[in-house]
């Protein structure tokens, strides 16, 4: 099998937080502000895989939040879900599950969870975050494995994977300067990982739909290793609104490249008619 790790949709996911956490490095304390998404809300991406002269439709991923109880608690419930087409199944198939439950009021992360399912590979991955103590406990398992017990230590505000993208959602991306590098930190498994991220400016997208949305583009130095060579950069564009909904993403991989586009985005909290402008 030529691909022994995760690749299309760790790949997409890491783009989407990534890029959306930079806002938050800027702020010592980690600050919750206006939350701009809502109970019921979904946004879906179709993710597409190039490997030579082809580009072909893969697969989708897709984001979806609600409100429920948890140990006597109102929270945030994050699911993204990742999963490639079946006519793309035989060749490398994918059902990767993604939830993050976090406290509504202090934007903390609770509990933390994954499971991939990536060709063949497989991975199990709890964790609990300790803010008073500044530890993140972990839980992880790959393949047939035993499971490894490890404790992080938080560097900054160091987000879990889901939270960083609705977090920084609330944000507002015009206090950042320029091309300025900020580095991110975010815990994945048995690691804290520092990505270094820059706005590029403001562009207008096409959608192959033919919608335009204006944009802020980001780029990302991506972690090495795994899908990442050394100082690879990826490309995300956010829509420049209250939403800021990520709508076209690309990236090298080490096999080929992958992009992204929004599939499909409802429930939102705030409308906007982009097919106007």
């Amino acid at each position: 099998m030529l691909f022994r790790r995760p690749v299309f949709f760790l790949s997409l996911i890491a783009l989407l937080w990534i890029v959306l956490c930079i806002v938050g490095s800027v702020r010592s304390q980690c600050p919750f502000q206006h939350v701009v998404f809502t109970n019921g809300e979904e946004v879906s991406f179709t993710v597409s895989y190039n490997w030579g002269p082809i580009w072909v439709d893969a697969g989708t991923v897709s984001f979806k939040t609600t409100l429920e109880q948890k140990k006597g608690k109102t929270l945030w419930h994050f699911v993204s879900s990742g999963r490639t087409f079946a006519s793309y199944d035989f060749l490398f198939k994918v059902r990767d599950t993604y939830e993050s439950w976090i406290d509504t009021t202090t934007f903390e992360t609770i509990e933390f969870s994954r499971y991939i399912y990536e060709g063949g590979y497989q991975l199990q991955n709890r964790s609990w975050f300790d803010y008073p103590h500044r530890m993140v406990y972990s839980n992880t398992k790959r393949n047939d494995d035993p499971i490894v017990h490890d404790t992080l230590h938080m560097i900054g505000c160091t987000f879990d994977m889901l939270s960083a993208v609705y977090y920084v959602r609330s944000l507002d991306p015009d206090s950042m300067q320029r091309d300025t590098v900020l580095p991110v930190f975010v815990a994945i498994d048995d690691s804290v990982y520092r990505i270094d991220v820059r706005l590029l400016g403001k562009e207008i997208v096409e959608h192959p739909d033919g919608t335009r949305y204006p944009c802020n583009k980001f780029s990302a130095t991506m972690v090495e290793g795994t899908i990442f060579t050394k100082d690879q950069e990826a490309l995300v564009w956010v829509t420049d609104d209250r939403n800021r909904i990520p709508v076209y993403i690309e990236a090298k991989i080490l096999v080929g490249s992958v992009k992204a586009y929004l599939r499909e985005a409802k429930g939102l909290k705030i409308l906007y008619d982009y097919k106007s402008i």
